[in-house]
């Protein structure tokens, strides 16, 4: 069967590697003239550094996007840790640690916790019932604390503020790129529960040691291309041409390319202008446009001397969040990169302003050597990183009004927020789905001439 996917976005990539997989025949179509979408990297033009735009962490959790690592082979790229370790160090720079041991959860968590000095231990008995009622809590409660924001539930579970501000939101900002106000309480406690107190190594970081594009894209697009699939670069699919309830072709500027089956992996904003006028009036396309999206930004700073001594560190700091080392250890210089979650402001500052900023957190919190010089500064801003978890959203699932084209992306209905995982899930469900939907058709169509 002849599959276009549309976009090479994680998603794109993971559902083109499944089908070939499978036995289908792919062609692959990308707009602009690399393939990643919101998960790639490129050269800097002076230092030749190859650098992401935009500094990606996964989970030990993360079984599906792991899975894609090994099928790729490419795992070995990256750095995952045994259990969860991460240096959390205060607004003036104090550090603290958390860290799980290799014990029964929720126990796991208890002697780090203990030892946090970023908590009071009233906050922290306040957080340490709340996580006791998350761990213990039926599917069925968080499922229905889906219109209800974060925040709220905070309030009910009787939170102080610096509980919120130093403990959930610490761990929800970067995980659902938004503010507990903004976040549906049931995908706010999905990640706690998935991530901290499903397994006593769920929450372990794993952290690249190359670039996107070396860790999962070229990998993905080569994997495609030795199975006979097809990649066509700065190819922009405008519309599906369609033959009653199915897609007959792919319309790319002036070129036609008969389809048995697509999966549409574009952003959510741009899904529905594929299909004809009045299917967008049709669930669930008419909603995808009313998905709210929101920024990541990334400030790359290259010093000439080491400022972190640490591979990584999470901060309090609002300016600064998490910190990354991107430079090998002993290397004369240092390249870092700070990640921004839910950066609505930073995304309106100058290169200057964030530039100015950044360096004024880092000298509060990270304390310099003295004469320690800045060289060159990069600013990699993504407006539309991630889908927001809204309360009272309902994510679509993959399928459409047309019998043969699936959905695919991030903010498809996969249970998981908007991350890579939730990507890779989504590309590889709707592949199966596509798959199973033509084996069905087939054997419909057998059964039929006999």
């Amino acid at each position: 069967m002849n599959v276009a996917v549309i976009g090479a976005g994680l998603a794109g990539l993971a559902a083109a590697c499944e089908l070939v997989s499978l036995g289908h025949r792919v062609v692959l179509f990308e707009k602009r003239p690399w393939a990643g979408g919101k998960t790639y990297s490129f050269v800097d033009e002076e230092t030749g550094e190859e650098i992401d735009n935009g500094q990606h962490v996964f989970m030990r959790c993360t079984v599906a996007y792991r899975s894609f690592l090994r099928r790729l082979g490419t795992e070995r790229l990256a750095m995952v840790q045994p259990r969860l370790s991460v240096t959390v160090l205060g607004t003036e720079g104090r550090p603290g640690r958390l860290w799980a041991d290799p014990v029964p959860v929720p126990f796991h968590l208890a002697r780090a916790f203990l030892r946090y000095p970023h908590l009071t231990m009233s906050e922290k008995t306040a957080i340490a019932r709340a996580l006791l009622r998350v761990w213990r809590m039926p599917e069925t409660e968080r499922l229905a604390l889906r219109d209800v924001s974060f925040a709220e539930w905070l309030r009910a579970s009787k939170q102080p503020p610096g509980a919120v501000e130093r403990f959930w939101q610490f761990v929800t900002l970067p995980t659902l790129n938004c503010r507990t106000e903004e976040a549906s309480a049931a995908d706010a406690l999905f990640v706690f529960r998935e991530a901290l107190l499903r397994t006593n190594d769920s929450a372990a970081l794993g952290i690249p040691d190359v670039g996107l594009s070396r860790l999962h894209v070229e990998p993905a697009l080569a994997y495609v291309r030795e199975r006979g699939g097809e990649v066509l670069l700065r190819t922009a699919v405008q519309c599906l041409e369609v033959d009653g309830e199915t897609a007959a072709a792919a319309v790319a500027g002036r070129r036609r390319f008969p389809i048995d089956a697509a999966v549409v992996a574009v952003p959510h904003e741009a899904a529905a202008g594929l299909f004809p006028e009045a299917m967008r009036t049709q669930p669930p396309l008419d909603g995808l446009r009313q998905i709210a999206s929101a920024p990541i930004v990334n400030v790359h700073l290259w010093f000439d001397r080491p400022v972190l001594r640490r591979r990584f560190a999470a901060t309090l700091h609002p300016h600064l969040q998490w910190v990354f080392r991107r430079s090998p250890p002993g290397e004369e210089g240092q390249h870092l990169v700070v990640s921004l979650s839910g950066a609505r402001e930073e995304l309106e500052l100058s290169k200057s302003a964030l530039q100015r900023r950044t360096v004024e957190a880092m000298e509060a919190v990270l304390h310099p050597p003295a004469g320690a010089r800045l060289l060159r500064c990069v600013v990699v801003k993504e407006p539309a990183a991630t889908f927001v978890p809204s309360p009272g959203l309902r994510r679509p699932g993959p399928a459409t009004p047309l019998r043969n084209v699936v959905l695919a992306g991030a903010y498809v209905d996969t249970g998981w927020p908007a991350t890579m995982e939730s990507a890779v899930r989504s590309g590889i469900l709707a592949a199966r789905l596509l798959h199973n939907r033509m084996r069905a058709t087939e054997g419909a169509r057998a059964a039929q001439e006999v």
